[in-house]
């Protein structure tokens, strides 16, 4: 009897308890404000009105081609009794000092609700991607707006129709599919979201010539340099951006000058070879251009090899103590005589093997040139 006594106690108290608790709840949702409007309404900048996707809560906005994107006051309409962090009209960079885009946070409170939004700001971005005639692709120039394409000798170029692939959503001129004449180089026109951009076409009877090939660039071409006696850094950031090479990333590797260490040893260099080797023949390429950047003046060697570390050529040029610090465009003339194919490169900081300076070398953009 004493236990059902005590059960039914400890049930009550559970009960008492439990009613206790959801009044407490009650009270405290009582208490909240939940009618609060916290959605952005408008979102414009420089007179262009941002896409808002209330679903994600993004927003976009696409400004004209060449506009800055930092210090932009962006006008905000939200509901009255709202408040928004960044306020409407407060100066933002949606860009860094190297034009690479910045997402910026909006938060919207309103009684005892708040809603985040991310702001993304781009400007109009349209591109000719492919220019064919017939079965032959055109070379596009993307930064210098060219497109040059080769045709067979005595093709009449008084009517010929393009086929153009382009940004969706952009309209072009001349149309695509109608006949053109390209006597003369013909200027196509993209118009998109109120911006233009234009691209001159240029069409050459003959057989196109032997393109630079690329051997090494840090970004679309970027096979990895191996250490021969010191250490080489594949990525790094490159020191001097503001010159003839503004590509982000480079190689490196530091010569010390005691002779005795791996760094100071007259081979020290980085190397493509083995799973990295490449395939220059000299019977269609007749030199070899490096950027260079170093701390001190000098020679500065190429070693060439056929696969097996066969038929060495070492070529030199000279880095000039006036630029200094400086990237060059160095050039290494291959040999005339040479007919065994290029495999392994091996780029030095070449110097006597004793009295030269400890130094860091950079180097990027390896390219072979055909012979003219």
């Amino acid at each position: 009897m004493k236990n059902v006594m005590k059960t039914n106690i400890y049930k009550f108290i559970i009960i008492l308890l439990s009613v206790a608790l959801f009044s407490c709840e009650e009270d405290a949702n009582e208490s909240l404000d939940f009618s609060g409007d916290t959605s952005i309404h408008s979102f414009v900048v420089n007179g262009v009105e941002g896409t808002i996707n209330e679903e994600n809560s993004t927003i976009s906005v696409i400004l004209p081609s060449g506009s800055d994107l930092t210090g932009l006051s962006p006008e905000i309409t939200i509901a009255n009794g709202a408040e928004i962090t960044p306020g409407s009209g407060e100066s933002i960079d949606f860009a860094d000092a190297n034009g690479n885009l910045l997402d910026v946070t909006y938060t919207v409170t309103n009684t005892d609700l708040y809603q985040k939004y991310t702001v993304n700001v781009d400007v109009a971005r349209a591109k000719i991607t492919s220019f064919k005639i017939g079965s032959v692709e055109a070379n596009i120039d993307e930064q210098n707006k060219t497109i040059l394409i080769y045709l067979p000798e005595g093709t009449d170029v008084t009517s010929l129709i393009p086929i153009v692939e382009y940004t969706d959503g952009a309209t072009i001129a001349p149309q695509a599919g109608t006949a053109v004449d390209f006597t003369n180089p013909v200027t196509y026109t993209l118009n998109y979201l109120g911006s233009v951009f234009n691209y001159e076409v240029t069409v050459i009877l003959g057989e196109a010539p032997t393109p630079i090939l690329v051997l090494y660039n840090g970004e679309d071409v970027s096979p990895k340099w191996e250490s021969i006696a010191s250490s080489v850094n594949n990525g790094t950031v490159n020191p001097v951006t503001d010159g003839i090479n503004s590509t982000p990333t480079c190689v490196s590797l530091l010569r010390t000058n005691t002779g005795t260490d791996d760094g100071g040893r007259p081979w020290t260099s980085g190397v493509l070879w083995n799973a990295n080797q490449v395939n220059v023949d000299p019977a269609i390429y007749g030199s070899i251009t490096v950027m260079v950047l170093k701390d001190v003046a000098g020679d500065v060697q190429l070693e060439i090899q056929q696969a097996g570390e066969l038929n060495k050529d070492w070529l030199h040029a000279e880095y000039s103590a006036d630029h200094v610090g400086e990237w060059q465009e160095l050039t290494f003339v291959i040999p005339e005589a040479r007919t065994a194919v290029i495999n392994n490169i091996l780029v030095m900081p070449h110097t006597p093997e004793t009295g030269f300076e400890t130094q860091t070398m950079y180097w990027d953009e390896v390219k072979a040139h055909p012979i003219e």
